[in-house]
C-alpha cells in the first residue's frame, strides 16, 4: 500500500512539475509583455487595486483549506459521506462570496475613492479594474469546493493539463493586447476574468461527469454540521486574514509612502517569488492529501515519515532553483524584462530569501490541519503577521528604504517558525527535533557551501552575457551534485538512478 502510494506521489509530483515548468515559462513571458504594454505605473496600479480586493478574499482562503481538509479526512474514513461535506462547504462558500461582494462594494470602494494614491485621471481605470476583480474573486470562491475535489482525488494529471491550456489561452490574449489600441489596462483586466470564468465552467462540468453523487445538491440541515467546519475555518480565517493584511497592507503602505512605481517593482518581485515558491511546494501539494488521509486512518508512522521527508525535499527543490537564479539575478531580470524598473533587483533578492524561510515548513501545515488542533498555531502565526504592519509603518516614518519591509517580514517569519515547532511538540506531540534533523541539517550544509561559492563569485563580477549564462549553468550543476550527494539518502539515490536508467531504456 505504502509503495503504491509513494509511486502515486511521484507521478503526481511529475505532473505538477510539468505544469509548473510550462506555466512558469509562459507566465514570465506574459508578465514581461504586460509590463511593457502597461508600463510600470499601470502595472503597479493593477497590483495595488487587486490588493485592496484581496483584503476581502481572505475568507475564501480559509474556507478553501477547510474544504480540502474535511474532504481528505472523510476519504480516510471507512464510512465517509463526501456529499454531505461537499454541500456544507459549497453553501458556506456561496454565503461568504456574497459577504465579500457587499464588503467590496462598500468599504473597498470607499478606500479606492478616498485613500488610494493614484493620479486623478486614473481613478476611472482603478474602479474598472476593481469591479472586474470583484467578479473574478467571487467566481473563484464559489469554484473552490469543486477544485478541492480534484485535489482530494489526486487528479493532478488533469490539473496540470488544464492549467497549461489555460495559460496558453491567457498568452494568446496577451499577445493581442500588444495590438490593442484602446485602454490596455482595462483589456488586461477582462483577460484575467475570462481565464478565471473558464476555470469555473470546466471544473463544474467535469465534476458533474466524474462525481455526480458527491456534488448532487442537497441542503444539509443542522447547525452542528456547519459548526464543525466553521470552528476549524474560524482559526484559519483568523490566520489567513492576518496573512492577507500583511500582504495587502504592504502594498498599501508602499503606495502611501512611495507611490505606484514602487508598487510595480514590488509586484514584479512577488511574481518571481511566487513562481520559485510554487516550484518547491508542488511536492508538498502532491503529498498533502496522503498526509491528512494517513492521519485520519491512524497511520501516524507513515504520516510523520511523509512530513519529515516533505520538509527536506521542499528545501532541496528550492535550493536547486534559488542558487542558480541568485548568482546572476540582475542578468536574468534583464533577459526577462529588458528594461528593469528601479528597485526590482533588491526586492527580488530579498523576496527570494523570504521565500526560503517560508519553505522551511514543508508538511507542517498539513499535519496541523489533519490534527484539527489549529487554535494556538493560528494565533501565534497571526500575531507575527499583524505586528509586521505597524512595525513597517514606523520604519518608513523614520525614513527606512522601501526594501526594509521584506527584511522585517523575514525576521518575523523566522521567529514564527521557531514558535511553530515548539507548539507542535507541546500540542500535537510531534518530534520537532527529529524534523529539524531530517529536514534542515543536510540542506543547511548545502546552503553553507553554496553561500561561500556565491560570495567568492561576487568578488569577480562578469559583464559578458555568455559567461554569465554559463555561470548559471555551472551553478545549477554544482547545486544538483550537492543535493544528490548530501541532500538525498542512499535509498533515494538508488531510486533516482533506477528511475533514470528505466527512462533511458525506454
Amino acid at each position: 500500500m505504502s509503495e503504491a502510494a509513494n509511486k502515486r506521489i511521484a507521478k503526481n509530483t511529475i505532473y505538477m512539475y510539468i505544469r509548473l515548468f510550462t506555466t512558469m515559462v509562459l507566465g514570465l513571458y506574459i508578465s514581461r509583455v504586460v509590463l511593457l504594454v502597461l508600463g510600470v505605473f499601470d502595472f503597479g496600479l493593477f497590483s495595488v487595486v487587486g490588493g485592496v480586493l484581496a483584503m476581502f478574499t481572505f475568507i475564501s482562503g480559509s474556507l478553501s483549506s477547510a474544504t480540502a481538509r474535511f474532504l481528505n479526512i472523510e476519504m480516510g474514513r471507512s464510512n465517509g459521506n463526501l456529499n454531505r461535506i461537499f454541500n456544507i462547504n459549497l453553501l458556506l462558500h456561496i454565503f461568504f462570496a456574497l459577504i465579500i461582494l457587499v464588503l467590496a462594494e462598500t468599504i473597498g470602494l470607499w478606500y479606492i475613492y478616498n485613500k488610494l494614491n493614484v493620479a486623478p485621471d486614473k481613478i476611472g481605470d482603478a474602479i474598472f479594474v476593481y469591479q472586474v476583480s470583484i467578479l473574478t474573486a467571487c467566481l473563484g470562491i464559489i469554484n473552490n469546493p469543486y477544485a478541492s475535489l480534484f485535489g482530494a482525488f489526486e487528479r493532478f494529471k488533469f490539473l496540470a493539463k488544464f492549467d497549461i491550456i489555460n495559460t496558453f489561452i491567457r498568452l494568446i490574449f496577451v499577445i493581442l493586447l500588444q495590438y490593442y489600441e484602446g485602454n490596455s489596462l482595462r483589456f488586461y483586466s477582462i483577460i484575467m476574468v475570462l481565464t478565471t470564468a473558464n476555470t469555473f465552467i470546466v471544473y463544474h462540468w467535469l465534476a458533474v461527469k466524474k462525481w455526480p453523487s458527491i456534488i448532487k445538491l442537497k441542503l444539509v440541515s443542522g447547525w452542528k454540521n456547519y459548526k464543525e467546519v466553521l470552528v476549524f475555518s474560524n482559526w484559519n480565517l483568523f490566520a489567513t486574514m492576518a496573512l492577507m493584511a500583511r500582504s495587502t497592507g504592504s502594498d498599501l503602505i508602499l503606495n502611501l509612502f512611495f507611490g505606484t512605481a514602487i508598487n510595480g517593482a514590488f509586484a514584479i518581485s512577488k511574481t518571481v517569488n511566487n513562481y520559485i515558491t510554487t516550484f518547491s511546494t508542488n511536492f508538498d501539494s502532491a503529498s498533502g492529501p496522503q498526509i491528512i488521509q494517513s492521519y485520519s486512518a491512524g497511520d501516524l508512522q507513515r504520516c510523520n515519515y511523509l512530513v519529515n521527508k516533505l520538509g527536506r525535499v521542499c528545501i532541496l527543490l528550492f535550493q536547486l532553483v534559488f542558487f542558480p537564479l541568485y548568482i546572476e539575478l540582475d542578468f536574468v531580470l534583464h533577459l526577462w524584462l529588458i528594461d528593469v524598473p528601479d528597485g526590482v533587483l533588491i526586492f527580488c533578492q530579498l523576496n527570494l530569501i523570504l521565500a526560503a524561510v517560508a519553505l522551511t515548513g514543508g508538511g507542517l501545515v498539513q499535519l496541523i490541519n489533519a490534527s484539527g488542533k489549529v487554535k494556538w498555531f493560528k494565533i501565534s502565526g497571526s500575531a507575527f503577521f499583524l505586528l509586521s504592519i505597524p512595525a513597517t509603518y514606523l520604519l518608513f516614518q523614520i525614513g527606512a528604504p522601501a526594501y526594509s519591509i521584506i527584511i522585517l517580514f523575514t525576521v518575523a517569519d523566522i521567529v514564527n517558525r521557531i514558535v511553530q515547532l515548539i507548539l507542535m511538540k507541546t500540542i500535537i506531540g510531534f518530534d520537532s527535533w527529529g524534523y529539524i534533523k531530517d529536514a534542515y541539517f543536510n540542506p543547511a550544509i548545502i546552503a553553507l557551501i553554496m553561500s561561500f561559492l556565491l560570495w567568492a563569485y561576487s568578488l569577480y563580477p562578469i559583464d559578458n552575457s555568455y559567461y554569465q549564462f554559463m555561470s548559471i549553468v555551472v551553478c545549477f550543476l554544482i547545486t544538483a551534485f550537492l543535493i544528490y550527494t548530501i541532500g538525498l539518502t542512499s535509498g533515494e539515490r538508488m531510486k533516482l538512478v533506477s528511475f533514470v536508467k528505466n527512462k533511458i531504456r525506454i
